[in-house]
Protein backbone atom coordinates (compact mmCIF):
# COMPACT_ATOMS: atom_id res chain seq x y z
CA UNK A 1 0.00 0.00 0.00
CA UNK A 2 1.99 3.57 -1.06
CA UNK A 3 2.18 6.37 1.71
CA UNK A 4 -0.30 9.00 0.36
CA UNK A 5 -3.24 5.94 0.24
CA UNK A 6 -2.08 4.98 3.98
CA UNK A 7 -2.38 8.45 5.13
CA UNK A 8 -6.11 8.83 3.43
CA UNK A 9 -6.94 6.00 5.14
CA UNK A 10 -6.40 6.90 7.93
CA UNK A 11 -7.80 10.72 7.27
CA UNK A 12 -5.06 12.56 8.13
CA UNK A 13 -2.44 15.31 6.39
CA UNK A 14 1.14 13.49 5.59
CA UNK A 15 2.02 16.50 8.11
CA UNK A 16 0.67 15.27 11.33
CA UNK A 17 2.23 14.65 14.12
CA UNK A 18 2.79 10.94 15.67
CA UNK A 19 0.03 11.36 18.10
CA UNK A 20 -2.25 12.86 15.54
CA UNK A 21 -1.80 9.78 13.26
CA UNK A 22 -2.23 7.89 16.34
CA UNK A 23 -5.44 9.54 17.57
CA UNK A 24 -6.87 8.52 14.04
CA UNK A 25 -5.62 5.06 14.04
CA UNK A 26 -7.62 4.86 17.24
CA UNK A 27 -10.65 6.53 16.75
CA UNK A 28 -10.70 4.54 13.15
CA UNK A 29 -10.37 1.38 14.86
CA UNK A 30 -13.11 1.93 17.32
CA UNK A 31 -15.57 3.02 14.69
CA UNK A 32 -14.96 -0.17 12.35
CA UNK A 33 -14.33 -2.75 14.40
CA UNK A 34 -16.33 -6.01 14.00
CA UNK A 35 -17.78 -5.80 17.62
CA UNK A 36 -19.49 -2.31 16.53
CA UNK A 37 -20.68 -3.86 12.88
CA UNK A 38 -22.28 -7.08 13.97
CA UNK A 39 -24.48 -6.81 10.94
CA UNK A 40 -21.11 -7.14 8.69
CA UNK A 41 -18.06 -8.81 10.24
CA UNK A 42 -16.28 -9.48 7.39
CA UNK A 43 -16.21 -6.23 5.68
CA UNK A 44 -15.71 -4.77 9.38
CA UNK A 45 -12.34 -7.64 9.26
CA UNK A 46 -11.50 -6.15 6.20
CA UNK A 47 -11.53 -2.53 7.16
CA UNK A 48 -9.80 -3.07 10.49
CA UNK A 49 -6.72 -5.33 8.12
CA UNK A 50 -6.45 -2.16 6.14
CA UNK A 51 -6.24 0.53 8.74
CA UNK A 52 -3.19 -1.75 10.48
CA UNK A 53 -1.49 -2.12 7.62
CA UNK A 54 -1.70 1.57 6.97
CA UNK A 55 -0.86 2.99 10.47
CA UNK A 56 2.07 0.14 10.45
CA UNK A 57 3.18 1.59 6.97
CA UNK A 58 3.17 4.83 8.18
CA UNK A 59 4.98 4.56 11.51
CA UNK A 60 7.56 2.24 9.55
CA UNK A 61 8.31 4.93 6.96
CA UNK A 62 8.72 7.66 9.61
CA UNK A 63 11.30 6.01 11.56
CA UNK A 64 13.01 5.00 8.68
CA UNK A 65 13.31 8.36 7.40
CA UNK A 66 13.59 10.30 10.54
CA UNK A 67 10.98 12.13 9.12
CA UNK A 68 10.14 15.44 11.03
CA UNK A 69 6.76 15.58 12.90
CA UNK A 70 6.23 19.03 13.53
CA UNK A 71 3.03 20.16 12.11
CA UNK A 72 4.16 22.72 9.31
CA UNK A 73 3.72 26.32 10.06
CA UNK A 74 1.92 28.58 7.69
CA UNK A 75 4.45 30.72 6.28
CA UNK A 76 5.03 33.53 3.66
CA UNK A 77 6.39 32.72 0.01
CA UNK A 78 9.76 35.38 1.20
CA UNK A 79 10.16 33.00 4.62
CA UNK A 80 10.26 29.65 2.38
CA UNK A 81 12.32 30.97 -0.15
CA UNK A 82 15.20 32.37 2.56
CA UNK A 83 14.80 28.65 4.20
CA UNK A 84 15.19 26.88 1.19
CA UNK A 85 18.34 28.99 0.05
CA UNK A 86 19.95 28.27 3.90
CA UNK A 87 18.93 24.58 3.07
CA UNK A 88 20.69 24.70 0.01
CA UNK A 89 23.52 26.40 1.92
CA UNK A 90 23.46 23.93 4.71
CA UNK A 91 23.44 20.69 2.03
CA UNK A 92 26.09 21.97 0.06
CA UNK A 93 28.15 22.14 3.24
CA UNK A 94 26.92 18.45 4.52
CA UNK A 95 28.10 17.45 0.67
CA UNK A 96 32.08 19.68 1.57
CA UNK A 97 32.04 17.92 4.75
CA UNK A 98 30.93 14.83 3.51
CA UNK A 99 33.46 15.00 0.85
CA UNK A 100 36.32 15.80 3.35
CA UNK A 101 34.83 13.00 5.99
CA UNK A 102 35.40 10.52 3.56
CA UNK A 103 38.59 11.51 2.63
CA UNK A 104 40.29 11.50 5.90
CA UNK A 105 38.14 9.01 7.91
CA UNK A 106 39.95 5.72 8.22
CA UNK A 107 38.15 2.22 9.06
CA UNK A 108 39.06 2.11 12.34
CA UNK A 109 37.63 5.52 13.08
CA UNK A 110 34.29 4.46 11.68
CA UNK A 111 34.30 1.44 13.49
CA UNK A 112 35.01 3.29 16.52
CA UNK A 113 31.86 5.42 15.66
CA UNK A 114 30.28 2.25 15.12
CA UNK A 115 30.89 1.00 18.35
CA UNK A 116 29.66 4.30 19.72
CA UNK A 117 25.93 4.42 17.88
CA UNK A 118 25.77 0.26 18.91
CA UNK A 119 26.51 1.09 22.80
CA UNK A 120 24.08 3.75 22.66
CA UNK A 121 21.09 1.74 21.10
CA UNK A 122 21.87 -1.08 23.38
CA UNK A 123 21.57 1.33 25.90
CA UNK A 124 17.68 2.44 25.04
CA UNK A 125 16.92 -0.96 24.29
CA UNK A 126 18.18 -2.23 28.20
CA UNK A 127 15.86 0.91 29.24
CA UNK A 128 13.21 -0.35 27.23
CA UNK A 129 13.14 -3.67 29.45
CA UNK A 130 14.27 -1.31 32.60
CA UNK A 131 10.99 0.22 32.51
CA UNK A 132 8.92 -3.04 31.29
CA UNK A 133 7.58 -0.30 27.96
CA UNK A 134 6.37 -3.86 26.27
CA UNK A 135 3.66 -3.33 28.55
CA UNK A 136 1.19 -1.04 26.25
CA UNK A 137 -0.90 -0.42 29.40
CA UNK A 138 2.23 0.80 31.21
CA UNK A 139 3.43 2.59 28.69
CA UNK A 140 0.20 5.03 28.46
CA UNK A 141 1.34 6.81 31.40
CA UNK A 142 3.02 10.44 30.80
CA UNK A 143 6.02 9.64 32.83
CA UNK A 144 6.57 6.32 30.85
CA UNK A 145 5.54 7.40 27.44
CA UNK A 146 7.95 10.17 28.04
CA UNK A 147 10.54 7.38 28.12
CA UNK A 148 9.59 5.27 25.41
CA UNK A 149 9.93 8.67 23.22
CA UNK A 150 13.31 8.97 24.62
CA UNK A 151 14.16 5.39 23.91
CA UNK A 152 12.63 5.60 20.35
CA UNK A 153 14.97 8.76 19.62
CA UNK A 154 17.93 6.95 20.83
CA UNK A 155 17.25 4.46 18.43
CA UNK A 156 16.40 6.45 15.20
CA UNK A 157 19.99 8.55 16.09
CA UNK A 158 21.66 5.22 15.85
CA UNK A 159 20.14 3.99 12.86
CA UNK A 160 20.88 7.07 11.03
CA UNK A 161 24.47 7.38 12.04
CA UNK A 162 24.77 4.00 10.90
CA UNK A 163 23.17 4.54 7.76
CA UNK A 164 25.80 7.51 7.36
CA UNK A 165 28.83 5.24 8.27
CA UNK A 166 27.71 2.82 5.58
CA UNK A 167 28.46 5.45 3.07
CA UNK A 168 31.91 6.45 3.90
CA UNK A 169 33.41 2.70 3.63
CA UNK A 170 33.79 -0.13 1.44
CA UNK A 171 34.45 -2.81 3.84
CA UNK A 172 32.17 -5.48 3.15
CA UNK A 173 32.73 -6.78 6.78
CA UNK A 174 31.82 -3.66 8.29
CA UNK A 175 29.05 -3.34 5.97
CA UNK A 176 28.07 -6.63 6.85
CA UNK A 177 28.07 -5.44 10.59
CA UNK A 178 26.30 -2.28 9.88
CA UNK A 179 23.13 -3.66 7.80
CA UNK A 180 22.52 -6.40 10.55
CA UNK A 181 22.32 -4.36 13.30
CA UNK A 182 20.80 -1.29 11.54
CA UNK A 183 18.02 -3.87 10.55
CA UNK A 184 17.92 -5.29 14.03
CA UNK A 185 16.90 -2.09 15.68
CA UNK A 186 14.91 -0.83 12.98
CA UNK A 187 12.79 -4.48 12.98
CA UNK A 188 12.96 -3.70 16.75
CA UNK A 189 11.25 -0.60 16.61
CA UNK A 190 8.39 -1.70 14.18
CA UNK A 191 8.18 -4.64 16.55
CA UNK A 192 7.56 -2.71 19.98
CA UNK A 193 4.68 -0.48 18.41
CA UNK A 194 2.54 -3.95 17.45
CA UNK A 195 -0.63 -4.50 19.74
CA UNK A 196 -0.68 -7.55 22.36
CA UNK A 197 -4.19 -7.37 23.18
CA UNK A 198 -7.45 -8.44 21.37
CA UNK A 199 -10.19 -6.04 21.29
CA UNK A 200 -12.81 -8.70 20.50
CA UNK A 201 -13.18 -12.39 21.02
CA UNK A 202 -15.72 -12.47 18.02
CA UNK A 203 -14.02 -14.17 15.43
CA UNK A 204 -12.72 -17.50 16.45
CA UNK A 205 -10.17 -17.49 13.91
CA UNK A 206 -8.96 -14.29 15.05
CA UNK A 207 -8.55 -15.91 18.50
CA UNK A 208 -7.39 -18.75 17.11
CA UNK A 209 -4.45 -16.63 15.45
CA UNK A 210 -4.31 -14.23 18.16
CA UNK A 211 -3.29 -17.43 20.74
CA UNK A 212 -0.90 -18.43 18.05
CA UNK A 213 0.35 -14.75 17.58
CA UNK A 214 0.56 -14.59 21.72
CA UNK A 215 2.82 -17.50 21.62
CA UNK A 216 5.19 -16.47 19.43
CA UNK A 217 5.55 -13.41 20.56
CA UNK A 218 5.88 -14.66 24.42
CA UNK A 219 8.74 -16.36 23.15
CA UNK A 220 10.42 -13.53 21.13
CA UNK A 221 9.97 -11.68 24.38
CA UNK A 222 12.34 -13.96 26.66
CA UNK A 223 14.33 -14.22 23.58
CA UNK A 224 15.57 -10.65 23.51
CA UNK A 225 14.86 -9.71 27.14
CA UNK A 226 17.45 -12.03 27.93
CA UNK A 227 19.80 -10.80 25.15
CA UNK A 228 19.19 -7.03 26.06
CA UNK A 229 18.88 -6.95 29.59
CA UNK A 230 18.83 -10.39 31.74
CA UNK A 231 22.78 -10.75 30.49
CA UNK A 232 23.49 -7.60 31.88
CA UNK A 233 22.26 -7.87 35.07
CA UNK A 234 23.39 -11.32 35.83
CA UNK A 235 26.91 -10.98 34.34
CA UNK A 236 26.60 -13.58 31.84
CA UNK A 237 24.73 -14.76 29.02
CA UNK A 238 22.22 -18.08 27.99
CA UNK A 239 22.89 -17.96 24.53
CA UNK A 240 21.18 -21.57 24.00
CA UNK A 241 18.07 -19.77 25.51
CA UNK A 242 18.44 -16.80 23.34
CA UNK A 243 18.33 -19.32 19.80
CA UNK A 244 15.75 -21.59 21.47
CA UNK A 245 13.22 -18.81 21.67
CA UNK A 246 13.61 -17.55 18.51
CA UNK A 247 13.36 -20.81 16.53
CA UNK A 248 10.43 -21.31 19.02
CA UNK A 249 8.95 -17.60 17.99
CA UNK A 250 9.47 -17.70 14.19
CA UNK A 251 7.53 -21.11 14.23
CA UNK A 252 4.97 -19.98 15.78
CA UNK A 253 4.73 -16.77 13.95
CA UNK A 254 5.45 -18.77 10.16
CA UNK A 255 2.28 -21.52 11.34
CA UNK A 256 0.13 -18.35 12.36
CA UNK A 257 0.24 -16.67 9.00
CA UNK A 258 0.34 -20.34 7.34
CA UNK A 259 -3.21 -20.89 9.31
CA UNK A 260 -4.76 -17.55 9.54
CA UNK A 261 -3.56 -15.49 6.20
CA UNK A 262 -6.52 -13.27 6.62
CA UNK A 263 -6.77 -12.92 10.15
CA UNK A 264 -7.14 -8.94 11.08
CA UNK A 265 -3.55 -10.49 13.23
CA UNK A 266 -1.49 -11.10 10.48
CA UNK A 267 0.20 -7.71 10.29
CA UNK A 268 1.53 -8.23 13.89
CA UNK A 269 2.18 -11.39 13.14
CA UNK A 270 3.98 -10.89 9.76
CA UNK A 271 5.71 -7.87 11.55
CA UNK A 272 7.24 -9.90 14.43
CA UNK A 273 8.91 -12.87 12.28
CA UNK A 274 10.51 -9.92 10.46
CA UNK A 275 12.13 -9.30 13.76
CA UNK A 276 12.77 -12.76 14.66
CA UNK A 277 14.62 -12.67 11.81
CA UNK A 278 16.87 -9.43 12.23
CA UNK A 279 17.54 -10.58 15.66
CA UNK A 280 18.48 -14.13 15.13
CA UNK A 281 20.88 -12.69 12.29
CA UNK A 282 22.03 -10.19 15.10
CA UNK A 283 22.82 -12.69 16.73
CA UNK A 284 24.75 -15.04 14.95
CA UNK A 285 27.10 -12.43 13.64
CA UNK A 286 27.63 -10.55 17.07
CA UNK A 287 28.30 -13.36 19.56
CA UNK A 288 30.54 -16.02 17.64
CA UNK A 289 31.67 -16.88 21.31
CA UNK A 290 30.09 -19.12 23.57
CA UNK A 291 30.95 -16.37 26.16
CA UNK A 292 29.69 -13.35 24.77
Amino acid sequence: MDLERCYALLEVAQSASDEEISRAFKKLAHKYHPDKNQNRIEWATRAMASLNIAYTTITSHRFESAQHQEPAEDVSHATRAKRAEAQQERARERARAASEYRENLQDEIITSRFIQARETAKDALYRYFQYSLYNMFRRENAINRGTFNDVVGALKRCFHEIRKLSSLTKDRELLEHFTVFGEMIFNFYKSSECVTIPDSYASMMDVEAYRMYRRGDEALHVAHKELFYDRHNRGSFKRDVVEAYIMKAAHNFKDGLTTFPESTWAVETRIKLEYAVALRKYLALFFTGTGS
